[in-house]
This record gives structure tokens, sequence and C-alpha cells, in this order.
């Protein structure tokens, strides 16, 4: 009986299809998770809770983010932190939950498509869940909150203490708070950015700790009591289209500035209000009067 494939064949069919440096020019955005030969078909955004699939697509590529944290209005509060970030493929489904960012000192909505979810970021001194970082702790030496495990079981990273830097992880811890240093500790970085820690050391300059920074970014923390009070600035957000950062937003006055989305740049703080975190998961800036609205979380389909 003669041979199904003659010698040499096979290995041609598999070398037929290895890409040539020739005809392929490799992509410069090597972070992104958005998946090769497939189009972007819907961008679904918070307050909507249907979807219309096309006929004979039984599968679909999902990027969910959760809405980011809001910020606290505590007198040296901490910062919230970016909202969760997951993908994955999942049975096509009508509809969906995408979550909003979070008001003064309240967690954001999740979002979820499917058996795709990503968690809302946390206020200042909450813990992250489904993928969002922790939120910052508060002046008086509160505890700051850890990140939260992702969608694919990446762990989070580990809260931030007075000599210990936030964890990185899926979801990065959030910075210290302190009334007795004249630096907050920042948020961590991850894939969801920690909120920063608030700071009330008196009679010295002091500075509140940053958000971390990650595909989104968590919000900066509040600074009061010192002879110069400098909120944190907003973590860093990328753009996951584009590949573009995402700017957090910049401190006012002590007041905290937004983290960066993943479809929009955090806010800068005003005088009295903390920084509003970007579309697509930035945690919101800690304020004096009121804290940063949370970045409405965003929902990305392909297939």
């Amino acid at each position: 009986m003669a041979e199904g494939f003659k010698r040499g064949e096979v290995g041609s069919q598999v070398n037929s299809w290895m890409p040539s440096t020739n005809t392929v020019t490799p992509s410069g955005f090597t972070s992104s998770i958005a998946p090769f030969g497939l189009q972007l078909r819907q961008t679904i955004n918070a307050g909507t809770t249907s979807v219309t699939i096309p006929a004979g697509i039984t599968f679909v590529y999902v990027i969910a983010v959760g809405g980011g944290g809001g910020g606290s209005s505590s007198s040296g509060g901490g910062a919230a932190s970016a909202g969760g970030v997951a993908w994955g493929w999942t049975l096509a489904t009508s509809s969906c939950i995408v979550g909003a960012g979070g008001v003064t000192y309240a967690t954001g909505g999740y979002t979820r498509y499917g058996n795709v979810i990503a968690g809302g970021g946390s206020a200042g001194g909450g813990f992250g869940a489904l993928g969002s970082g922790g939120g910052g702790g508060n002046s008086s030496g509160g505890a700051s909150g850890a990140g939260g495990t992702n969608y694919w079981g990446i762990p989070g990273g580990t809260a931030g203490t007075a000599t210990i830097a936030a964890g990185v992880g899926s979801g990065a811890g959030g910075g210290y708070g302190t009334n007795t240093l004249t630096i907050a500790g920042a948020g961590g970085n991850g894939i969801s950015g920690g909120g920063g820690g608030g700071i009330g050391t008196a009679s010295v300059p002091t500075t509140a700790g940053a958000g971390g920074s990650g595909l989104a970014g968590g919000g900066g923390g509040r600074s009061i009591n010192g002879t110069t009070n400098t909120g944190g600035a907003g973590g860093n957000g990328i753009n996951i289209l584009t590949g573009a950062i995402t700017t957090g937003g910049a401190q006012n006055t002590g007041n905290g500035g937004g983290g960066g989305g993943v479809a929009g740049n955090g806010g800068s703080a005003s005088s009295t209000v903390g920084g509003a975190g970007g579309l697509g998961g930035g945690g919101g800036g800690a304020g004096v009067t009121t804290g940063g609205v949370g970045g409405a979380g965003i929902l990305y389909l392909y297939y």
C-alpha cells in the first residue's frame, strides 16, 4: 500500500505556514492583548446591557475592563485603584454588564461578557477583586489594600507598608499611608495600578503617593498638614488598541490626580476635588471635599 504522505511533504507544508520576515512587519506594540487577525467589531460603554451578535457567530473574543474606584474625600485619604482587566474567548451572548466608575469612596462596577469578568477598582484602603488594584492607605497610617487575582488566576500584589513598596501583580497593591514620613507610598504597578497613599505629617513638606501604572493606572493620594502639600499624580495607563500611553492627571494643592484608563487620560485635580480616572478603568484621585470619580469600564468585542 502506498504511503499517504511521501517523504518531505509534511515538512514542506509546515514550512509554508511559517511567516517570512520579508512579508510580515512585526507590531511595535508588544504588550497588546488584542487578538491578531480579528477585527474589533463593537465597543460597549457603561450603561449598555444588551448586545447584538450576527447570526453564525458562536464565539467572541472579549477584552473587559472594570470601572475604576472613586477617590477618598477624607482629610488625608488614600486614592482609588484601577479597575481589573480580563480577556479571552467566550460563547456569544446577547447581554453584558459594563461597570460604571465609583463615586467618592466607592468601588467601581465590574464588567462581564459571557464568562469573562473584570472587577471594579477599590476605594482608599480597599482590597482589589477580580484583577483590580488595591486602594491606598490614609494619612493616619491606615492600611492599604492588596491587589486582586484576575480572571486568569494571576495573583495580585501585596499591600504596601512603611518599609515595603506596594507589590506588583495582576492588580497591584495600594501605597502606604502615613503621618510620620515625608513621602507616602506609591501604588504598585501591574496590569491594573494600585492607589497612592495619603499623608498627614505635620510641620514638614509632604508628598502623597502617586498612583501605580499599568494598562489602567491608579489615582494619586492626598497630602495635608505639611508646610507644603503635594498630592500624588495619577498613574499612567496604556491604550489597548493603539499602544499609546494614557497619562495620569496632575495634583493640585495637595489633591491627587486621576489615573489613566485603557481608553482615556486621567483628569487633573482641582483645589477641592480629586482628579477623575480616565475612561477604561482609571482610578480616581483623593480630594479634600470630593474624591475623583473612577473611570467608567469598557468592553471590546472581536469576532
